[in-house]
């Protein structure tokens, strides 16, 4: 029973095999069937750059471009290097075009060319020799406009880091140069000529190593010195009134070292410590004065002395403030009367009354010694009218005593 049973299985497969094959005849047929029907295959199309994809099954390249509606100039050229009909295949389309080509001998001609750089070369017999550069790659298909350059590669001498190295570059820029010597630019390196300058033959390129370092000093602010005059001080003597002392403050300097050496120092930043106090230096304008007595006799002035005001050395003791100016000098008839309403007379005197208003007491010393004395502001000055410049106007008696006043330099003390 069991070879029997063994016998039945072996048949069974045999049978289930012969279907499988026939199945399998059929498949492949069917699929050799469709793609003989179908026919088709992948052609790319090339034209300046761009690639069109088409599926066709035609078999001549002229055919399917006609199916692209991709016309043909009489001139233009087509590569079907590539092209193979029935397998995925390609078509390169070169267009007539007019373009400029200048050999290394520097002569231009003006070529109308369809196909490749490369090709236009070689079909003008330009050689390139090993230093010679293009201006394009020679895989790179000619357009209207072009203007194809051949030349000799620029001998270039690039200085830096205390070397100096020749290079051959084409057509570059500095910093194209730069990279070929192996030279790189730090954020402040300065280079000549600039790194966007095209390169020439026999440029001599330079690049200066650039350092910036920051420092902080504290410095001295030295005092000034300034003068006053004041009439409590005798002519020609010199007093320091108020000490002058430093002040000191930090500086924030930007060093910049070129090549090492320190070229240039800014201050970034500075900020006060201590500001300094000025010297005061007071200039005594006191005159030695020409017999003038305690009580004030001797002055010019007929109003007497009031007993609060007390000379020491013919000026007074004690007093508001100092004037310093120019005294002119004025008379007029007996009995005349002034702004104010006092009769004139020596002591009452012209002034600007919005410096002394009427009734401020002064006592007045001419620079040279002569004392005018005790006198009232009791009239307007002409001068504050006519710019003349004076600052008071001294009553006299008699026009030969004010013609022997004339102009002169006072101190007017306030009381």
């Amino acid at each position: 029973m069991i070879k029997k049973f063994r016998g039945k299985t072996l048949a069974f497969k045999l049978k289930l095999l012969a279907v499988i094959l026939v199945l399998l005849v059929i498949t492949l047929t069917v699929t050799a069937f469709a793609a003989t029907v179908a026919g088709t295959y992948t052609v790319d199309i090339y034209e300046n750059g761009t690639v069109t994809r088409v599926e066709t099954s035609k078999q001549d390249a002229k055919s399917i471009l006609s199916g692209m509606k991709i016309a043909l100039g009489e001139n233009d050229r087509l590569d079907l290097s590539g092209f193979k009909a029935g397998e995925d295949s390609s078509i390169v389309i070169y267009r007539y075009s007019t373009l400029a080509l200048t050999t290394n001998d520097g002569t231009k001609s003006e070529i109308a060319f369809a196909g490749t750089v490369g090709d236009l070369l070689e079909s003008r017999g330009v050689k390139i020799a090993d230093d010679d550069v293009i201006n394009y790659p020679t895989y790179t298909v000619v357009t209207d406009g072009m203007n194809v350059v051949v030349q000799k590669a620029c001998l270039v001498k690039v200085i830096a880091d205390g070397e100096e190295k020749e290079i051959r570059v084409g057509f570059v820029t500095v910093s194209d140069a730069l990279d070929k010597a192996g030279v790189a630019l730090g954020e402040d390196d300065e280079v000549s000529p600039s790194a966007d300058t095209d390169v020439k033959d026999g440029m001599k390129i330079t690049v200066k190593r650039v350092v910036t370092e920051e420092r902080t000093e504290t410095e001295v602010i030295s005092y000034s010195t300034t003068t006053k005059e004041s009439g409590a001080y005798a002519q020609g003597t010199r007093q320091v009134t108020t000490k002058g002392k430093n002040g000191s403050k930090e500086v924030t300097y930007v060093d910049k070292y070129v090549d090492g050496v320190l070229v240039e120092s800014t201050v970034k930043d500075e900020e006060i410590i201590e500001k300094p106090v000025d010297e005061v230096v007071t200039v005594g304008i006191r005159p030695a004065v020409i017999s003038v007595s305690a009580s004030g006799k001797g002055a010019i002035s007929e109003l007497s002395l009031p007993s609060k005001v007390e000379l020491v050395n013919g000026v007074p003791k004690n007093y508001k403030s100092v004037v310093t100016g120019k005294a002119a000098s004025y008379t007029a008839s007996k009995g005349a009367g002034t702004a104010s309403g006092r009769k004139v007379k020596p002591g009452y005197i012209a002034v600007d009354p919005e410096q002394f208003p009427y009734g401020t007491e002064l006592y007045i010393v001419a620079t040279d010694g002569t004392v005018y004395g005790y006198a009232i502001a009791a009239d307007t000055g002409g001068f504050v009218h006519n710019g003349s410049g004076f600052t008071i106007d001294l009553f006299m008696n008699t026009y030969e005593e004010c013609a022997k006043w004339g102009a002169r330099d006072v101190i007017i003390y306030v009381l």
